[in-house]
């Protein structure tokens, strides 16, 4: 793999951003001077026995040159396993969750190169996502747990049971969110879905929010640190896919959207239910705090690269405001290809198109990588 050329690491993934030392000694202080390029987590596809990988993508290549391809085998000459969710880099390393193959690599963000591995056992297993605060990286699992996972030891070091099929998180003023969707339970109206708050100083839950009416399939989260948004799915029929706020235990609704990240004062949304038309579709930015709808995401031409044929995620560089979107392709008869490659299209913060990269099967998660210059 082309070694990327920068001597730290950081994180914004699908709208979260976590910054400090992962060392018990005072962290760098670090100023961020240009933008190196990103890596994209794909899932593959596990009925077309096509395994997941990461793709990486330099900004400083030729615009003519592709992303490479399968960079974590490229590195360390091991495949990344089974069921691949979006990576988080902390401090000066880079944390993957893999739900099936109930793992957690730790690499070294510069080189993808592993430095060692987190595997749950007991009732905690099936790492789903992934959060960080104060030298701890927290990683729910989807048997129903959040596990709390020491940075220097790289020990789960306390596991707390949670609800069912615990899904994203996000931290907060010292608070943990996570989605806890009872998504294996549709047939019972997942009954014992809910939203868990845990306080981070304590690790111990400390409300609940449990509203099968109002929160009904929670999944996604994304936060600015101040405020909490989550997707909840519904039933994927007469209760739509629906982006919400939380503010304390209250849920408010913000918009219809199976797919969003939040920036600095900007929420972005993509709804894209699955069978709905093109034109159908939506792709707006809001205002976080007023909830107010301030524009588009992108400006898209229908037969040109900039067109987003099958949204499967959105992403905002913190520095430059350039926004990433993956898409899979579609197939002659216009269905979407869940065994060809996707793609991600890149426009600036205005939303003019700048480069479609290919990526691999099963693109979900955006991982920007910096450059950083130690002060």
């Amino acid at each position: 793999m082309k070694k990327l050329n920068y001597l730290m690491a950081m994180l914004a993934l699908a709208g979260c951003m976590a910054s400090c030392s992962d060392e018990n000694d005072t962290p760098d202080i670090v100023t961020v001077e240009t933008l190196s390029g990103f890596y994209t987590i794909n899932s593959g596809n596990m009925s077309g026995k096509i395994p997941a990988s990461i793709t990486s993508y330099d900004y400083s290549t030729d615009k003519s040159s592709p992303a490479l391809q399968d960079a974590f085998m490229a590195a360390n000459g091991v495949a990344l396993g089974e069921g691949a969710q979006p990576a988080i880099v902390y401090g000066s390393k880079m944390y993957i969750p893999m739900t099936t193959s109930n793992i957690i690599w730790v690499v070294d963000p510069l080189t993808l190169k592993i430095i060692d591995t987190v595997r749950p056992t007991g009732d905690a297993t099936g790492p789903r996502a992934l959060a960080a605060a104060d030298g701890k990286v927290y990683a729910s699992m989807f048997s129903g747990y959040v596990s709390r996972i020491d940075t220097v030891s790289l020990q789960i070091d306390k596991s707390l049971r949670t609800d069912p099929n615990s899904e994203q998180m996000a931290i907060a003023q010292g608070k943990l969110y996570v989605a806890n969707s009872d998504g294996y339970n549709s047939a019972n109206a997942y009954a014992d879905c809910s939203i868990s708050i845990i306080d981070l100083a304590t690790f111990t839950e400390t409300a609940k929010i449990k509203d099968t009416v109002n929160v009904m399939n929670p999944t996604d989260m994304a936060t600015n640190g101040t405020d909490v948004f989550v997707i909840c799915k519904g039933n994927y029929g007469d209760v739509p896919s629906t982006v919400k706020k939380i503010t304390g235990t209250t849920v408010k609704d913000v918009a219809l959207g199976n797919y969003m990240t939040v920036n600095a004062d900007k929420l972005y949304v993509i709804n894209a239910p699955f069978g709905v038309e093109r034109k159908d579709m939506s792709f707006d930015v809001y205002n976080t705090g007023t909830l107010a709808k301030e524009g588009i995401i992108a400006n898209q031409t229908e037969g040109s690269d900039s067109w987003i044929d099958y949204p499967n995620g959105v992403a905002v560089d913190p520095v430059s405001g350039d926004i990433v979107m993956l898409s899979y392709t579609l197939s002659e008869a216009g269905f979407a290809q869940y065994r060809e490659p996707c793609y991600a299209n890149i426009y600036d913060k205005a939303g003019n198109f700048k480069r479609r990269v290919e990526c691999g099967v099963g693109a979900l998660g955006v991982t920007f990588i910096h450059k950083t210059v130690l002060k």
